[in-house]
């Protein structure tokens, strides 16, 4: 199985009504997006399988460490791999896949938000991110789209 056939078998399990609206992007926006949203997907299925804290924990700092060889150009996974060829075509920064991370540990330790600056930062993290790589991936033309990404997540 290539790393492409891996993220599009795990986009298209997911159930995710995400997955069909790929089928309009062209070629290479939609193995991009397929495999943006197959990272999102393997670092939430962390959260979501892993009962023992510590073992979650390991598995995202695994991630962390991963999302580092991929900007050394030295993927394993075939998620990272498929992200590879995207990286500085569409921009993509390193730090907005670490802060996609931190927002799933955060669902390891929080529960409830004490404030809605801790909620504020919770919802930056698993979604606004995601909207503005989406939106590099898209090769936005007007600058207020960050922004619109930014209120998307936080909605």
């Amino acid at each position: 199985m290539t790393p492409q056939q891996y993220c599009q078998q795990k986009t298209a399990s997911s159930g995710s009504s995400f997955y069909y609206s790929f089928l309009f992007l062209n070629r290479q926006k939609r193995a991009a997006m397929t495999a943006l949203y197959a990272f999102c997907r393997e670092v939430d299925d962390i959260v979501d399988e892993y009962t023992e804290l510590k073992v979650a924990q390991v598995k995202l700092a695994w991630w962390r460490d991963e999302i580092k060889n991929l900007y050394l150009d030295k993927p394993i996974h075939p998620v990272t791999k498929a992200l590879s060829p995207f990286i500085h075509t569409f921009n993509l920064s390193e730090n907005h896949f670490l802060e996609i991370i931190d927002g799933m540990e955060m669902d390891l330790n929080f529960n409830r938000y004490q404030d809605f600056k801790q909620l504020q930062l919770y919802c930056y993290r698993v979604a606004s991110v995601v909207g503005i790589l989406s939106a590099q991936i898209f090769e936005f033309q007007n600058r207020k789209t960050l922004k619109f990404a930014l209120d998307l997540g936080m909605a």
